[in-house]
């Protein structure tokens, strides 16, 4: 096992000369690895990039040119008519470069999400100015959360007794309200409902039901 360890530092040391450095590139030196198997999302990260700028570096095998980590963010920047990004060049063989962009790509499909923990936090980025704008979520993905979350709290309250029950529900920091329609209905109020938001600039459905409220007990 001592073995394979110092043969994994002395080979990382190799490729890295023992430190990572970071240098801006001309995106035209730079070329998508042609065995990239991941199909990412360019639209959500151009928005990331618009809202903060690039924050990790592109990593690319200096042999070759090809990048191995961040193959979307290169084509999410040269659609926003970047000129330059931030890269980190490995000294890498085509094997380890294929093995790093298979690892990184799926070391992001192995994680996951506390929901209950995510819920609280965009609810409150929700009820600040920029809202959920830059995080990659919108006011769907926290419709749907609240209404998991306080599901799952609904099903763990079913075989408690009715003060334990009541006492839960109080502790709840997120409720969910169910509105029913008909199939069609619900198509037509779902459409105006979204049209309402993108025009009002509201976030969420939850947020558009309390303003209409709001503003008709006005």
């Amino acid at each position: 096992m001592r073995r394979k360890r110092i043969a994994h530092v002395s080979r990382l040391r190799h490729m890295t000369d023992g430190k990572l450095k970071t240098e801006y590139i001309t995106l035209t030196k730079l070329t998508p690895h042609p065995r990239n198997v991941r199909q990412g999302d360019v639209g959500a990260i151009s928005q990331s990039l618009t809202e903060h700028g690039q924050y990790r570096p592109i990593v690319v095998q200096r042999s070759t040119g090809h990048i191995v980590a961040g193959n979307h963010t290169y084509r999410a920047a040269s659609a926003l008519g970047w000129k330059q990004v931030a890269v980190t060049y490995l000294d890498i063989t085509d094997d380890e470069a294929l093995r790093i962009l298979l690892v990184d790509n799926r070391t992001n499909d192995l994680a996951a999400y506390d929901d209950a923990a995510l819920t609280d936090l965009l609810t409150a980025l929700a009820a600040t100015e920029q809202a959920l704008t830059g995080t990659g979520f919108d006011g769907d993905d926290l419709d749907d959360l609240l209404f998991k979350t306080t599901a799952n709290a609904g099903n763990l309250m079913a075989g408690l007794s009715a003060p334990e029950r009541r006492d839960q529900w109080e502790s709840l920091d997120a409720r969910t309200m169910i509105l029913t329609f008909t199939k069609d209905d619900h198509k037509t109020m779902s459409d105006m409902m979204t049209a309402l938001r993108k025009r009002m600039e509201v976030e969420s459905n939850s947020a558009l039901v309390e303003i209409l409220v709001r503003n008709a007990s006005a």
